[in-house]
């Protein structure tokens, strides 16, 4: 059940971190390009902005990596917090249900190795999207600047 919630959740958070990196990638390409085309009149100052835009998407970068790395924080910790508490709600019955308590323990451990699966499918996921939407938004720029 828990393995079935974590999917749900991880559909959801691959399918807006895409959604969020093509738009922040598609915005960026279509600024530059459109800088680029602009310069191509006047040669004035392009140093300077192009730094200026530089300096604009590493910061976006930056700000975009700490959110994940965040993210992903949170959600490990809280994977096993849940785990934690099954596994100390399963000692607090193993008082009063021994044979129940093996049981509960083995399915909340036969759960660990999918989890795990899980979170790493997830973060390959966001990680693949985010290189997919990076290499068209370079593509963008490379056709038409």
């Amino acid at each position: 059940m828990l393995v079935l919630l974590f999917r749900l959740v991880a559909f959801f958070i691959v399918n807006i971190w895409s959604l969020l990196t093509r738009l922040i990638f598609n915005m960026i390409a279509h600024t530059i390009v459109l800088l680029i085309q602009s310069l191509k009149e006047s040669g004035e100052g392009s140093q300077a902005m192009f730094q200026q835009v530089a300096e604009v998407i590493k910061a976006c970068l930056d700000f975009i990596l700490q959110q994940i790395v965040n993210s992903i924080s949170y959600m490990i910790s809280k994977a096993f917090d849940t785990l934690k508490d099954s596994v100390s709600g399963s000692a607090a019955i193993a008082g009063s249900v021994a044979g129940g308590l093996g049981e509960k323990l083995e399915e909340s451990l036969k759960q660990v190795p999918e989890l795990i699966q899980q979170i790493a499918d997830m973060v390959s996921n966001m990680v693949t999207e985010l290189w997919k939407n990076y290499k068209d938004a370079v593509g963008y720029v490379a056709e038409n600047a």
